[in-house]
């Protein structure tokens, strides 16, 4: 009979998540991972494997929770479009925090160069569903004459996944708040005039 568990596997997965989500995955080290979550090393590879396996996980839990919900809340529930498209990206700068950690997705793209095929599938996937989010919005807007027709909603997803990439990027260097707020109603007004 193994022994019982005597930790909130949750509450020890979203621990993770926010280490890695301030630390990244190279700068996090097992040893930062059993400090944050109080588990020894035993209890930590039988409950969530190795270091990549850790790391997968909080990534995948990142992209359910986090990316997923930001993504409903913001471009699939708001009767406004381009309001919603708009709110999506001030609620990365909006934060009232003095240093954001910015988005694991994000932060792991940059560092996927060195991360193995299965995680940057992880990667990938958060990417993908905020894409998807934003053509969404772009033909809901295009549906209620918000923007013009021409560019598919698809490519404008995309080119709006690179936009919010961008600003992310900002954000986590330090950028201030008035040129973040400023890039962002650049971005949508550009939206309105989307090539015919």
């Amino acid at each position: 009979m193994g022994r019982r568990q005597l930790f909130d596997s949750d509450e020890v997965l979203l621990t993770m998540m926010q280490l890695f989500r301030c630390q990244g995955f190279h700068a996090t080290s097992l040893r930062d991972l059993e400090a944050a979550t109080g588990l020894h090393p035993g209890s930590l590879h039988r409950s969530f494997g190795n270091k990549d396996e850790i790391f997968r996980s909080a990534l995948d839990a990142y992209v359910e929770r986090v990316v997923r919900r930001r993504v409903a809340e913001h471009l699939q529930r708001v009767d406004d479009p381009l309001s919603g498209i708009r709110s999506y990206f001030t609620s990365t700068f909006e934060t009232g925090l003095d240093h954001d950690p910015g988005c694991l997705v994000t932060n792991s793209a940059v560092e996927s160069y060195a991360l193995d095929e299965l995680t940057t599938r992880g990667v990938r996937r958060g990417l993908e569903e905020i894409e998807r989010g934003f053509a969404g919005a772009v033909a809901r807007a295009r549906a209620a004459g918000q923007v013009p027709t021409g560019l598919p909603a698809d490519r404008l997803g995309l080119r709006l996944l690179v936009d919010y990439q961008g600003v992310l990027v900002l954000v986590r260097s330090g950028a201030e708040r008035p040129r973040l707020r400023q890039v962002t109603e650049d971005i949508v007004a550009s939206l309105r005039e989307a090539p015919g």
